[in-house]
């Protein structure tokens, strides 16, 4: 049916083919891990200030004991791979676009106008990122204020999200922290 020489080039296209299939598998994986680092979400200077609160956050770097999240385990959906990379994909461009082509020295007043609208002040972020971590909402030993509150949560009792709660978890007070900043750099101009 074929010769010796077409099963040879099948063979070879074949190799070929499941070689460059691997290499871009590989590729792929390495940025999508590379970007995925703290690192990275920082290395653009107008994240500086989200990277600042969420160090002294109840996640970041300096708490003893909490868990450590990354920006990526709060701000993209964890309910499925697709999800995820397709949310990574979009609010990487989205990033990529306000990083060079915005000006970015007027986004902590764009911020803040933005989030004094949201009741409560809560940050973008998704309760699948929270539920990755925090399985047990109503473990022993948990006051009973939080165990009513979570158990409402559970059995879909109430409309508040884990945000609508703990706000401040992630970056604190990122308010307080932008006005702050604002009035530094008006101080600096006098």
């Amino acid at each position: 049916m074929f010769s010796q020489h077409m099963k040879g080039n099948i063979i070879l296209g074949l190799i070929i083919g499941i070689f460059v299939t691997l290499c871009f598998v590989f590729i792929s994986v390495s940025a999508v891990v590379s970007t995925s680092k703290v690192k990275f979400c920082v290395s653009c200077h107008e994240m500086r200030p989200f990277y600042n609160t969420w160090k002294n956050g109840g996640h970041g770097t300096y708490k003893m004991g909490a868990i450590k999240a990354k920006c990526v385990d709060c701000h993209l959906p964890h309910k499925n791979i697709t999800g995820y990379l397709v949310a990574k994909a979009m609010f990487g461009l989205n990033d990529f676009w306000a990083h060079n082509f915005k000006k970015t020295e007027t986004l902590p007043l764009t911020w803040i106008k933005e989030w004094e609208g949201i009741k409560p002040k809560a940050h973008k972020g998704y309760e699948s990122g929270c539920k990755e971590c925090h399985k047990e909402l109503i473990a022993p030993g948990i006051p009973i204020k939080a165990f009513t509150a979570h158990r409402a949560y559970l059995l879909g009792e109430t409309n508040k999200t884990c945000i609508s709660c703990h706000h401040m978890v992630g970056h604190g007070d990122i308010l307080t922290y932008m006005r702050n900043k604002i009035r530094e750099q008006k101080n600096k101009a006098l």
